[in-house]
């Protein structure tokens, strides 16, 4: 049998749009609610059936901190804000000004976790869908990426793997909020995976929630499950008794290989009972019991494009700050272990705030293509902390400012001007400073 099939088929087409956003993720969400409230056409592929990505499907939470290294001050705002105070009116979330470390909603770890904000993701769902019909985005779930056609250095029209078949769609301009670069990868951009000298990725976990926990008993016990070195995590959302569960990790998961996945998963499975026993023999814990598990494997790492600009460890741990800053955060370089020998995590210093410049979501060889969110061009190391939610949404946001700026002047992508794009995200309530 030969190891290959040529395959030719007419693909009904969806239309065209001034831009399509691959991804509904936290990334994803945010390019596409900014790029429309900017004038833009949106278009945004969602494979699940809900928004939110990671916030929601994966279930991991709380959003960490938004606040400089110290935690003094915030380092996000715009689009995240405006989520967690709607969050909050509908008692969905907790305010990160409302809440310290080391505490409950922490899980009893005090660096790099003050103010977080703590939230309920099935509130999430019901704000984001809310967010996106507001601004008029055309939303498509249950459709995944399948493959793009380019021509000339750029996409011409991405092909989608829908519910009825394969779809195509056209547009002027893509953000590529896969998580997995998948987009820039078929499109033909430089990329790796994990750690650059050993291909090594971060590893997974599959997070899950548990109820009936005493607020009372956790708190008296002032420690993380397992003692201070163990490896679950337990953080209260805004509903008294209800935790979500951060804890083992599947080691070398290659997130772009469905059998690794599914290895991957399974071992996850696995995991969540083990933890389980352990969460049960802590302190407040004793009538725990779990009530959802999250169904997709929460993945840290995965594919990082070749960018324009490279952000490095020396630019984090350093502050180096860019004239096409885009997005300040100051969550630490979290690169969990990954192999079961190595210890720790926050193994090198960041600067009281750090910035990440425009031109690392500009990959190389595509010239109407943005990179939102993880897969940024970053350092490994680097991205330990830039993977982070709150950060993804900044950047996401200035992705979808950057390509309605684009729209609107037609102009290329890497002619969109950084005065420009920094008014139009400082007055929608980015913080670039």
């Amino acid at each position: 049998m030969a190891d290959r099939l040529i395959y030719t088929k007419e693909i009904p087409s969806l239309g065209h749009y001034e831009l399509v956003v691959l991804g509904g993720g936290p990334a994803g969400v945010c390019a596409a609610i900014e790029a429309a409230r900017n004038g833009a056409k949106v278009l945004l592929i969602e494979g699940s059936g809900m928004l939110g990505g990671m916030a929601t499907t994966g279930l991991v939470g709380p959003f960490m901190t938004n606040y400089d290294r110290e935690g003094e001050r915030p380092t996000v705002g715009g689009l995240y804000r405006e989520i967690i105070e709607r969050l909050e009116a509908r008692s969905g979330a907790i305010l990160p000004e409302n809440t310290d470390s080391p505490s409950i909603h922490t899980s009893f770890i005090k660096r790099y976790h003050r103010h977080v904000t703590p939230f309920d993701s099935f509130m999430l769902q019901i704000v984001l869908d809310e967010m996106v019909r507001e601004a008029g985005v055309g939303v498509l779930m249950y459709t995944r990426f399948a493959d793009c056609v380019c021509e000339g250095g750029k996409i011409r029209s991405v092909i989608l793997a829908a519910l009825e078949g394969l779809r195509c769609v056209s547009a002027d301009l893509f953000i590529d909020a896969t998580g997995n670069a998948d987009v820039a990868y078929a499109a033909g951009v430089p990329t790796w995976k994990g750690e650059e000298e050993s291909g090594v990725p971060q590893p997974g976990t599959l997070m899950f929630e548990v109820d009936g926990v005493s607020d009372e008993g956790y708190n008296a016990h002032a420690k993380r499950p397992g003692g201070p070195t163990g490896a679950v995590k337990a953080y209260r959302t805004p509903t008294e008794g209800i935790y979500k569960i951060n804890h083992l990790r599947v080691f070398n998961t290659d997130a772009t290989d469905s059998a690794s996945m599914t290895r991957a998963h399974v071992e996850a499975r696995r995991q969540v009972l083990e933890s389980y026993r352990v969460l049960q023999e802590t302190p407040g814990f004793e009538n725990a019991r779990i009530t959802q598990v999250a169904p997709v494997l929460g993945v840290r790492e995965s594919r990082h494009i070749e960018g324009k600009y490279k952000v490095t460890v020396a630019d984090v741990s350093g502050g180096v700050k860019f004239e096409d800053c885009i997005a300040t955060y100051a969550f630490g370089m979290d690169v969990h272990p990954r192999n079961a020998e190595m210890k720790g995590n926050f193994k090198i210093e960041i600067a009281n705030v750090y910035y990440v410049p425009y031109r690392a979501m500009l990959p190389i060889g595509c010239d109407n293509l943005l990179v939102a969110g993880k897969t940024i061009s970053c350092e490994s190391q680097a991205a330990g902390g830039i993977r982070v939610m709150p950060c993804a949404m900044a950047i996401g946001q200035a992705a979808g400012a950057a390509a309605a700026i684009a729209l609107r002047d037609q102009l290329a992508l890497d002619a969109v001007r950084t005065e420009e794009l920094q008014s139009v995200l400082r007055a929608h309530g980015a913080i670039l400073d």
